[in-house]
Formats: C-alpha cells, sequence, structure tokens
C-alpha cells in the first residue's frame, strides 16, 4: 500500500460543509430570536409596570427617568448578549461539528475528522490520501439523509416568541382601549414634562411659565375636559415658602380663571380640579425697569461761543439750536431704550445708544426751533417687560431773538439832497450774541429795493456805526424830484435756527436841485436863530422875575 506524500491533500467535503453552515445559522436564528423575544417580554412588561406606577402615584420626573434607564439598560444587556455577541462570534465549522457528533452519536468522530484531515497539509507524513478519502465519501453518506438542524433545540425560542406575542398584542389592545390616557402615560414614560397623570378629569393650562413685572395683576386660566366641576382651586407656592390656595370658578365653556392683584413675589402653581391636576408651572415677579440716575448738559450752537453747561433735570430752558446731551444709569439692565420727545400735536422718538459695559444709556436731542414741549425715557429690559408711568421732563425752548437796529442820524424822517450828496447816516445795532452782517436798503420812486453791504469789522453783540454815503456814485444818477427811502437792515450770527435779520425804520430824502437845498439850508438855519432868540427872550423874563423875588424877599425882612 502507497504511503502517499505529507504535501498530498484531499478537497474538503461541500455537502458537509453545507449541512454545518445550516446549523450554525439555526443556531443563531434561534439564539437572536430568543433573545429580542425575551427584550420584547421585558420590555414591555417594565415599560406598562411604569406607566401603571405612575398612573396610581404620579411619579416625579427622576422616577421616571429611572424606570427608562433601567428599561433601555435591559434592552441592550439582552441585544447584546443574545444578538451582536453570537453574531460577531459565530462558531466555526469544528465547534458546530462537536455539537452534531454529540447529538449523533452513530458518526463516531467520523465528522470531526472528516472535516480536519481536509484542512490543507492535516494528513501527516507517511498517512494515506486514499484513506482520508475513503473516510470523507463514507461520513457523506452517512450525513446526507439526516437532518442536521434537527440537533437545535427551538422550544424555549418558540415559547420566549409566543409569549413576546401575546403580551405585546394585549398591550397594543389596552394602549388602544385607554386611548388619551395611555397616549398621556406613555409620554410620561419617555419624560414628557409638559403631560400630566390623565384622570377622570384632565386639567390643561392656558399658558405656561412666565415673567411678569412686579406689582401687576396675573391671570392664572385652565381648561378641563372630561369629568368637568363648577369650581376648582389655584394651589400657590411663593418663593418665600409660603403656601396659599384660591378659589377658582368655571367661565364660559371648560375654562377656570383666577387673578391674583399686585403681585409681588415669584411663585409656582398648579391647578386642581375633581381628581385632576395640572403640571406646576412658574410666574417669576421682576420690577419694572427705571432710571436710577440722570445727568444732562446743554452744547450750546458754536455761533455762541458759550461751550457746554450742564443742566438740573428742573431747569430745561434751552437755546433754540442747542443739543441736549443726557446720560441715563437704569435700574437694571435694559435691551432697548428711546425718549420719547412731546411738542403741543406729534409725539416722536429717539433710540438711546446702550453701553453695556458701562451700563448707561445716552442720547443726543436737537433742540428744533419749533415749539418742543418735553421728554421722557421709555425703557425695556430683556424680559420684554417695559418701564411705566415714566416721568416728563419739562423743556422750554429759548428762541434766539432777532436783533434790532435804529438810525440815530439824521434825526430827521425826511431830508433834501442833492444829486452829488453826501449823506451822513450813524446808527445803533443790538443782538443776544453778534451782528454778523449789515447793509444799507433803499429804493427810488417805491422801485425795486437795491443794498450796500457796510463792513462793521468782526462781529459785536453791540454796534454804534457811522457811514458816509455817497450818492453822487449810485448808478445810474438819482433824477432830481426822485424820492429815495432808505433804511438799515443787519443779521445776527445765528447759522443754527437763522439768521436773525432786522430792519430799522424808514427815512426819506428828496432829491433836489442845489438851489433848492440852499433854499432848505436858509430856512433852516433862520428857524434855528429864531429858537435862539425865543431863548434869549425866555432868559431875559426869567432874570426879571428872580430879582423881584428877592427884592419882595428883603422888604418882608
Amino acid at each position: 500500500m502507497s504511503t502517499g506524500n505529507a504535501n498530498q491533500s484531499v478537497a474538503p467535503s461541500a455537502l458537509l460543509h453545507e449541512k454545518l453552515a445550516g446549523v450554525r445559522a439555526k443556531i443563531l436564528t434561534v439564539t437572536a430570536g430568543s433573545g429580542v423575544s425575551l427584550a420584547l417580554i421585558l420590555v414591555t412588561g417594565l415599560l406598562a409596570g411604569g406607566m401603571l406606577a405612575d398612573w396610581l402615584l404620579d411619579l416625579p420626573l427622576a422616577v421616571r427617568a429611572a424606570l427608562l434607564a433601567l428599561n433601555a439598560s435591559v434592552l441592550g444587556y439582552i441585544l447584546f448578549r443574545d444578538v451582536i455577541t453570537p453574531i460577531i462570534r459565530r462558531p466555526d465549522d469544528n465547534t458546530v461539528a462537536l455539537l452534531v457528533e454529540r447529538a449523533l452519536p452513530q458518526f463516531r468522530s467520523r465528522l470531526i475528522a472528516a472535516l480536519q484531515l481536509t484542512q490543507p497539509q492535516a494528513i501527516p507524513a507517511g498517512a494515506s490520501p486514499v484513506l482520508v478519502a475513503e473516510l470523507v465519501r463514507e461520513t457523506e453518506t452517512m450525513a446526507r439523509p439526516i437532518p442536521f438542524g434537527d440537533v437545535i433545540n427551538a422550544v424555549r425560542f418558540v415559547k420566549l416568541a409566543l409569549a413576546a406575542l401575546i403580551l405585546l398584542g394585549g398591550g397594543v389592545y389596552g394602549y388602544r382601549s385607554l386611548g388619551d390616557d395611555a397616549n398621556d402615560l406613555l409620554k410620561r414614560a419617555f419624560l414628557s414634562q409638559d403631560t400630566a397623570v390623565p384622570r377622570k378629569t384632565r386639567v390643561a393650562l392656558v399658558g405656561g411659565d412666565r415673567i411678569v413685572p412686579a406689582g401687576e395683576a396675573v391671570t392664572i386660566e385652565a381648561d378641563a375636559r372630561g369629568l368637568v366641576p363648577d369650581t376648582g382651586k389655584l394651589v400657590v407656592k411663593y418663593a418665600s415658602g409660603r403656601s396659599a390656595e384660591y378659589p377658582m370658578t368655571r367661565t364660559n365653556g371648560m375654562r377656570f380663571i383666577r387673578t391674583l392683584d399686585g403681585v409681588q413675589e415669584s411663585f409656582a402653581f398648579t391647578v386642581k380640579l375633581n381628581d385632576g391636576q395640572s403640571k406646576s408651572a412658574k410666574v417669576e415677579a421682576v420690577p419694572r425697569p427705571g432710571i436710577a440716575g440722570i445727568e444732562a448738559v446743554q452744547d450750546f450752537p458754536k455761533y455762541t461761543e458759550l461751550g457746554s453747561v450742564k443742566r438740573s433735570m428742573g431747569d430745561l430752558t434751552l437755546l433754540a439750536g442747542s443739543v441736549l446731551k443726557l446720560k441715563v444709569t437704569p435700574s437694571k439692565e435694559v435691551t432697548q431704550a428711546e425718549v420719547r420727545l412731546f411738542g403741543t400735536t406729534t409725539t416722536n422718538t429717539l433710540a438711546m445708544k446702550i453701553d453695556v459695559k458701562a451700563g448707561a444709556l445716552t442720547a443726543e436731542i436737537p433742540v428744533p426751533k419749533e415749539e418742543f414741549s418735553g421728554f421722557s425715557i421709555h425703557l425695556v429690559d430683556k424680559h420684554a417687560i417695559a418701564s411705566k408711568d415714566e416721568a416728563v421732563y419739562r423743556v422750554d425752548v429759548l428762541p434766539d431773538k432777532a436783533p434790532t437796529v435804529r438810525i440815530t442820524y439824521p434825526d430827521r424822517k425826511e431830508e433834501l439832497i442833492t444829486q452829488r450828496a453826501r449823506l451822513l447816516l450813524a446808527f445803533e445795532a443790538l443782538d443776544d450774541f453778534a451782528i454778523a452782517k449789515v447793509r444799507l436798503a433803499f429804493s427810488v420812486d417805491g422801485g425795486a429795493t437795491r443794498s450796500i453791504p457796510l463792513d462793521i469789522g468782526r462781529p459785536e453783540r453791540a454796534l454804534r456805526h457811522r457811514y458816509e454815503w455817497n450818492v453822487g456814485k449810485l448808478t445810474p444818477l438819482v433824477p432830481e424830484g426822485s424820492m429815495m427811502e432808505y433804511w438799515i437792515e443787519v443779521e445776527d450770527n445765528n447759522d443754527v435756527t437763522g439768521p436773525g435779520v432786522a430792519s430799522s425804520a424808514r427815512f426819506a430824502a428828496k432829491v433836489v436841485s442845489d438851489a433848492e437845498k440852499r433854499a432848505d439850508l436858509l430856512n433852516r438855519a433862520g428857524d434855528f436863530l429864531g429858537s435862539i432868540s425865543d431863548v434869549a427872550n425866555d432868559q431875559e423874563k426869567l432874570n426879571q422875575r428872580l430879582g423881584t423875588l428877592i427884592r419882595e424877599k428883603a422888604e418882608q425882612k
């Protein structure tokens, strides 16, 4: 008999490998199916038990979270042990073959030998490959009619799967039968904080947590479903630790309302109607934003050269054209701030700049020349709570008065002049701050107004000036017989709300011939001499009267 060669080998049996693969697949199916069924049984039972306990005891969130964590842990452990691990660590052919030989002793180690001796370099030196091939053929002949899958006991899997289906079916039936109650309990089992334990009377708050201004009224509302009573109660627990209960009355329909006046303290509350209770909600009472301090600075217009001045909030008499700068310290952090400007017919708003680091609000209010009666500060905090009953700061706008001007010479309102005359003019002007421009305005026989700018040098608040008007240089030359009307116009230096313009009284000058002017001068001289004679006569009479009085006085002594 040939001893063969150590490097010779026998081809593995496809039949045996196929049968062993079937056994391995059944092992995985039974193991995984049993694990999934067991997981469904335990998870469904724990979930149903937790929901029942919650319905009876109204479990707090922490306990429901612990039950959910337990459920998740059981599910994860079973799936890892019975599903994931068997898939990752699936048995090889040798392990499956040993399992089959234990169940089918008639193979007498033929099955494991047929597998091992057909592996590469498995035939030892001196052994005959023919004998190995014969062993494989004989093993295949024995294995062909035998269903290897029967060696795997699936009774436990079937029992667990049947129990899981029954329990799951019962759970689905119960869930559908209980309707909204089961739905709410399931939500609570998965840690819903907005769902109350179902009762005969179901209570739902209208609105949840809220933030309200301290001192304001708070209205609590709740809707009822199911068995609806006529009255209920509001249970309040204040931040200070004290508790209180307030009756609630049913209004139209299914709504219950209670108003708490002048709330000064934060509190938590629930609404109880019959056996039902709402979820807990909170009301936080926070103070309205206000003004802790305010500073005002008036920036005068540059033309006044008065600079900046601090102002008292009780004395805001402001020059038109000024800028009022405000710096406000709020009583708390704000997100919006505006200045509300009041006039006689309109109200405008001006946004304030918020300096978070400095904790201050700033604004610049231009003081208009039109009527402006006051302002207030409106604040809004991060909770959208606005200030209320804001103080209104009165403002009196002081307009920049127009300048005044009068002609001091000539002293007569009407003069006679010739075409070559030099008319001497003198005038005085006065302004709150400074006179910037002066001009001589005139018209001939009521025609168009013409003007001559006068050089006054540096602008002054009070101005006295003389000007010699050379009428003979007017172009065209004013005809004899014409009537000239002239006056002085002045402008102040107000470049913000002005300028203010003023005009003197109007004087007249009639252009006459030289002869007429000489006659006028002679007449004026005669009038002057006559007035001197009258004064001398009056003086002489006075002297005579004085002498008489002195003599009478002496005779009496």
